[in-house]
């Protein structure tokens, strides 16, 4: 029943070819694998990354550093990484371009005049305008066409509303823009930078790729996304994902709304803030699938859980992240925790 755990420097986790040091739990992170398998049974794995470090690491039994999770909503945030990338590849040329410039073919599918005034922008922030069904995303006329179809209850940019079609919607004008399915894209343009090897990515039934849901990474590579994020979208030196849109991507754009009724970025949700951008920010997915990053400790958190009603109403994977684990990383660090690099 023992579980992994290791403090290494971070280029241990990134870079292929060196090995990995196992060396004792650090002090402020004591405890916790019992905590996590006596109170915290929705948990399933967890990678706790700080100053580029990862400092805590624990996989639940039956589950290891090699499997894959579905990181469900999380898939949103990838998917708006791939965004920032195209812009920054001018495939995208700016976040105010029409769905229907890009993707002429949906021009009849609804008539409603605002459809027309639909922008990648509104669906980055969810702020679309459509109704608020979100339990129907396979339709015999596609992914793209039915999200378009749906009612407008609102001007697009006007109010947030939680928006799964959307999401499809927004991974359909995407690949319309680059030229290849987002899980293609994101294989080659962000995965593989990263050195992240091991993914899959579910799409419908003509091979589109899911922009709601669908992405299985493993634990530690969901922190690696953390951490690209922590950096501004560098990687190594190399930018993958332009700083200015990150920042923007951090920032609110409004109030936000159910399901977490906080403040919303472009597909990450955002931790209240006084003025400006958020210093905490995250991507969420049902049942408590999380990569967390707060950046005044420098921290990630990357989190999977039972996929289930249960998980999700217990949010166990927010609790831990936003209570134990920033506890825990703001204790002073031991004398002794050196990098395993040095041992």
């Amino acid at each position: 029943m023992r579980r992994r755990r290791a403090l290494t420097a971070l280029p241990l986790l990134l870079t292929p070819g060196l090995a990995r040091a196992e060396v004792a739990e650090p002090a402020p992170f004591a405890g916790f694998e019992r905590r996590i398998d006596e109170q915290l049974a929705d948990v399933r794995s967890v990678v706790v990354l700080q100053r580029g470090r990862t400092v805590f690491e624990y996989h639940r039994s039956g589950f290891g550093a090699e499997s894959l999770h579905s990181v469900e909503s999380v898939t949103k945030g990838v998917l708006s990484l791939l965004v920032g990338i195209a812009l920054a590849q001018g495939r995208l040329a700016d976040l105010d371009r029409t769905v229907v410039e890009l993707l002429p073919e949906l021009a009849g599918v609804n008539a409603d005049p605002r459809a027309r005034t639909l922008t990648v922008r509104h669906l980055l922030t969810m702020t679309a305008g459509f109704e608020g069904r979100n339990r129907r995303f396979f339709d015999p006329k596609g992914l793209a066409a039915f999200a378009m179809s749906r009612r407008f209850t609102a001007n697009p940019g006007e109010v947030f509303r939680y928006d799964n079609p959307g999401a499809n919607l927004l991974a359909a004008v995407l690949a319309k823009a680059v030229g290849a399915e987002p899980a293609a894209y994101a294989q080659q343009h962000l995965f593989t930078p990263l050195a992240i090897e091991r993914t899959e990515w579910e799409a419908d039934f003509e091979g589109h790729s899911l922009g709601f849901r669908g992405l299985r990474l493993r634990t530690r590579d969901m922190a690696k996304l953390g951490q690209l994020m922590l950096q501004r979208g560098a990687w190594h030196g190399r930018p993958l994902v332009p700083d200015a849109y990150l920042a923007a991507a951090t920032e609110p754009r409004g109030r936000g709304g159910p399901p977490l009724n906080l403040p919303y970025g472009y597909l990450w949700w955002l931790a209240p803030a006084a003025t400006g951008r958020s210093a905490t920010f995250f991507a969420s997915g049902f049942g408590g699938q999380l990569i967390w990053v707060h950046e005044p400790l420098e921290l990630v958190v990357a989190v999977t859980s039972e996929v289930s009603e249960a998980s999700n109403a217990r949010g166990q994977a927010v609790d831990l992240a936003r209570g134990d684990v920033v506890r825990a990383a703001a204790m002073p660090p031991r004398a002794d925790a050196a990098s395993a690099a040095s041992r």
